[in-house]
């Protein structure tokens, strides 16, 4: 039973590095440990029903830890970011701001002609109308159009806008993401000025995002009896 136990364990992390290797686009809509999760388990599980020769405990015990792995990697990993890029990846931004960025594109091994058909299927017809186009860590895109192109168009209204662009995590758990800031052309002198403005710090937000125009949003801990 104990070689079993470490058997199970060993299989699901070697599968959940291989989905990781393989890229977003064969993932689908399922995280990289959910889907190894799914294929382990459809396969411990036919296997006491198929081969009778096999004892059930066989079937159950791996089933039983493979579904506690899935529960602590998906809690270890909203509390470690390292361990969050090793697995499960980051999104890819493939337009950054009106344009197209191509080393992320073959990066990620997404040619032109499939971005093309995703803006699409999104009501998209044309990629100069996009400000950011997203893939996501479940190899899904998101898109964000440009504020002259959104519905009601500004420019109908005669109403002029700065974009506002995609709103980025700056402090997740306490933990303040370094690379993010450096994106928005942010530094940590910044961000202890917002933070003193709006009379907290790092460690008591929840979440704090920032956009392109330099609009805030934080969220603080809840504390203990419900208080904020």
């Amino acid at each position: 039973m104990t070689v079993i136990l470490f058997r199970t364990i060993i299989v699901y992390i070697i599968l959940l590095l291989v989905m990781r290797l393989m890229g977003k686009r064969q993932i689908g809509e399922l995280q990289p440990s959910e889907l190894v999760t799914t294929l382990i388990l459809s396969q411990i599980a036919s296997q006491p029903i198929v081969m009778q020769n096999v004892p059930v405990a066989y079937g159950i015990v791996p089933v039983c830890v493979v579904v506690c792995l899935e529960v602590i990697a998906s809690f270890v990993m909203t509390k470690s970011p390292f361990l969050k890029r090793l697995f499960v990846g980051k999104p890819s931004i493939l337009i950054d701001k009106g344009k197209v960025n191509v080393k992320e594109l073959l990066r990620v091994r997404v040619t032109f002609e499939e971005l093309m058909s995703e803006l699409r299927a999104k009501g998209v017809g044309d990629p100069s109308d996009v400000y950011y186009a997203v893939m996501e860590e479940n190899g899904s895109i998101s898109v964000l159009l440009k504020s002259s192109e959104s519905a009601p168009t500004r420019s109908d209204m005669n109403v002029g806008e700065k974009e506002r662009g995609m709103a980025r995590l700056v402090i997740s758990d306490g933990e303040v993401n370094a690379e993010n800031l450096k994106k928005l052309g942010k530094n940590t002198t910044w961000l202890l000025k917002k933070l003193k403005e709006n009379k907290t710090e790092a460690h008591d937000v929840y979440i704090m995002t920032c956009n392109d125009a330099s609009e805030i949003n934080i969220v603080k801990k809840q504390k203990e009896g419900g208080q904020k």
